[in-house]
């Protein structure tokens, strides 16, 4: 569930908090200074949406990219059943070729 709130929801809901705090501040800035303040229900909905959807799949493409092995560490061996158990995958380091 954390990986999930972290890489999709907080990535796309943070423009929506940003322009939310945002109101907050002009909202009691106008109260002090006089003024009109903003509404929150005429925000630029469409262009928040788009923002965080574009935010989210930065995040996404950022933790792809940084996830994984490196190749030069050995070879993935998918998981399997040996004689009725499951025997999990895993990496097998390179044979050294015998001198």
């Amino acid at each position: 569930m954390g990986r999930i709130l972290f890489t999709y929801i907080v990535p796309f809901l943070t423009p929506i908090g940003l322009y939310a705090l945002w109101i907050w501040y002009r909202t009691r800035y106008a109260e002090k200074h006089g003024g009109e303040a903003p509404r929150f229900e005429q925000g630029p909905w469409p262009l928040l949406l788009f923002a965080g959807a574009v935010f989210a799949l930065g995040v996404l493409g950022i933790s792809a990219a940084m996830q994984g092995n490196d190749p030069s560490e050995g070879v993935y061996v998918a998981p399997r059943v040996e004689g009725g158990k499951v025997i999990p995958g895993h990496i097998e380091p390179h044979k050294k070729p015998a001198p």
